[in-house]
């Protein structure tokens, strides 16, 4: 998990994680045999690691349940990593977060994964997003809402006020005649799409 504020979410961020998983043994090289022996040939499935079972009329291909499909066994296991050939490791890496991300987004790292177990390259580790709630801003995906109280006075004769926005205090002119619940926008200064696809509004609620 990656924790982020609001102003981290819209800007993006450089965040450094730890988790773990598992890598090859050194004591091995991941053979999972005892350094100076090596794995043997299955007897059971003569190394293929399939076996086929018959029952009358249908055959049935399956796992050798000896070597688990490996096509070997390991009788001298590495005590490094008791003939598994992994152990598990902690590993830190820097993450690079785009901007507009939203809570309980994930985020793809490729190839940092487990390994594949026959050889293939590494999966993919998920990094889910969390943003933290703020206290001046409400999130409606790519637009941000922000509450304002106002006088009765400055409603019906109309004033300037000072709102807050993601790139600080800015001013915002309130007409005459405003009513009690009025909705005022300010383009392209909510969230921006972390795909691309433009920046949201800032609704500003008037009370």
């Amino acid at each position: 998990d990656v924790s982020l504020d609001l102003l981290e979410a819209a800007r993006g961020a450089k965040k450094t994680i730890e988790f773990e998983r598992h890598e090859a043994c050194e004591e091995c090289e991941g053979s999972g045999a005892k350094p100076g022996t090596e794995p043997e040939v299955c007897s059971y499935c003569a190394g293929k690691g399939q076996i086929l079972q018959s029952s009358g009329v249908f055959r049935l291909q399956t796992t050798c349940p000896s070597c688990r499909g490996s096509g070997t066994v390991v009788k001298d296991p590495c005590t490094g990593c008791r003939g598994r050939g992994y152990v598990l490791k902690q590993v830190t890496r820097e993450v690079s977060i785009p901007a507009g991300v939203d809570d309980e987004m994930r985020l793809r790292l490729e190839g940092e994964g487990e390994p594949s177990p026959d050889g293939g390259p590494r999966g993919d580790c998920y990094c889910f997003i969390h943003v933290a709630a703020n206290d001046l801003f409400e999130r409606q995906g790519r637009h941000l809402i922000c509450r304002v109280p106002i006088t009765y006075p400055q409603a019906a004769l109309g004033t300037q006020i000072e709102i807050p926005t993601l790139d600080g205090p800015d001013e915002l002119e309130i007409p005459a005649g405003t009513q009690p619940g009025d909705v005022f926008r300010l383009r392209r200064r909510g969230m921006p799409d972390p795909h691309g696809r433009g920046v949201g509004d800032l609704l500003v609620h008037v009370d």
